[in-house]
C-alpha cells in the first residue's frame, strides 16, 4: 500500500516582490483536499534512486521525489538506495501542488526509512530547497504560508469544505506564470482580506471564506486562457458560493455550502471538461 500524497488548493494567493534568488515572496492560505497520488517506497540494496510511475513522464531525474531523495542522500551521506512507485491521479502542472506533495511524501517517508530523525522544522527547510509549496505539505492542517513558502503558520481549526476541482485539460508552468506576472504587473484590486479569511476558517464560516477567495495569478491565466473564466462562471451558475484559480492554474475550484449543492453541480458539469472531481478539504 502506498502513502497518499494529497493535492492542495489556494484560498488566497498574493504575490510579492521577486528576490535575487529568483523566488517571489508570497502570502497564501492553503488547504489539502482528498484528491491524492499514492506513493510506495521500497529500499534498494544498490546505492541508487529509481522512480517509476503510472505516468511514464515522471520516471526521470526531474521528478521532485527523486530530487528529494537525492538531497537527503547528499546532505546526510546515505549509502542506501530507494525505489519509488507513484500512482498519479493529480493532474500535472495544474496548480494543485502534485509534484510538491510527492516531494514532501518522499522526505517524510525517507526520514523514517533511513532513520534520519529529522524534526518538522528541518524537513521544512529542506523542502523549501525543492519548491515553494513543499514545506506546506510537510505538516497537517490548513496554513497561512508566507516568505518564499517557508514560513508556515498552521490553522488548527480548519474544517471540511465541499470542493469541486475542474481542470481544462492543459498545463500551465508555474515558471511561465511568474514571469508573465512580472512582465504584465497586473493592477489587482480585491476586497479579499487574508486575516478575515483565516478567522473565517477558524469560525467555520463558509460564506465568509467564499467572500475572501483571491488569487493574483487569475488575471494572467484568464487573459491567456478564456476557458478558465468560462469554468469559473459555470461553477457560479451551478450554485458554487465562489470559485477561484488554484496556484498558478489552470485548475479552478468552486466551494459549496453543502454536499447536496456540490453533487448537483457535479452531475451537471461532470462531462463538460476533461477533469471534473468532487472532493473535500482535509
Amino acid at each position: 500500500m502506498g502513502t497518499p500524497a494529497y493535492a492542495k488548493i489556494n484560498f488566497y494567493l498574493k504575490i510579492g516582490k521577486k528576490l535575487s534568488t529568483g523566488y517571489h515572496k508570497i502570502q497564501s492560505v492553503m488547504q489539502k483536499v482528498e484528491l491524492s497520488d499514492s506513493i510506495s517506497i521500497e529500499p534498494l540494496h544498490e546505492d541508487k534512486i529509481i522512480v517509476e510511475s503510472t505516468n511514464p513522464e515522471l520516471s526521470g531525474e526531474e521528478n521532485l521525489a527523486y530530487k528529494a531523495a537525492l538531497l537527503l542522500k547528499k546532505k546526510f551521506k546515505v549509502r542506501q538506495g530507494v525505489k519509488f512507485f507513484i500512482e498519479k491521479n493529480i493532474p500535472l502542472e495544474a496548480g494543485l501542488g502534485g509534484g510538491s506533495s510527492n516531494a514532501a511524501a518522499a522526505l517524510l517517508n525517507l526520514n523514517k526509512l533511513w532513520g534520519l530523525k529529522l524534526k518538522e522544522k528541518q524537513l521544512v527547510e529542506l523542502g523549501s530547497q525543492l519548491g515553494a509549496d513543499v514545506p506546506f505539505f510537510i505538516g497537517e492542517n490548513a496554513a497561512l504560508v508566507s516568505g518564499i513558502g517557508d514560513e508556515i503558520s498552521r490553522i488548527k481549526k480548519s474544517f471540511s469544505i465541499n470542493v469541486m476541482l475542474i481542470n481544462p485539460g492543459f498545463r500551465v508552468s508555474t515558471r511561465w506564470a511568474y514571469s508573465a506576472f512580472d512582465r504584465q504587473k497586473p493592477k489587482i484590486k480585491t476586497k479579499a482580506d487574508i486575516s478575515a479569511l483565516v478567522k473565517s476558517i477558524e469560525r467555520k464560516d463558509i460564506k465568509e471564506i467564499a467572500n475572501n477567495l483571491h488569487n493574483d495569478f487569475e488575471p494572467i491565466i484568464t487573459k491567456k486562457y478564456k476557458i478558465v473564466n468560462e469554468i469559473k462562471n459555470s461553477l457560479l451558475r451551478n450554485d458554487a458560493l465562489n470559485a477561484s484559480v488554484s496556484g498558478s492554474g489552470p485548475t479552478v475550484f468552486g466551494i459549496f455550502n453543502s454536499i447536496y449543492e456540490a453533487r448537483e453541480a457535479f452531475f451537471e458539469m461532470q462531462y463538460d471538461y476533461p477533469f471534473v472531481f468532487l472532493t473535500k478539504t482535509i
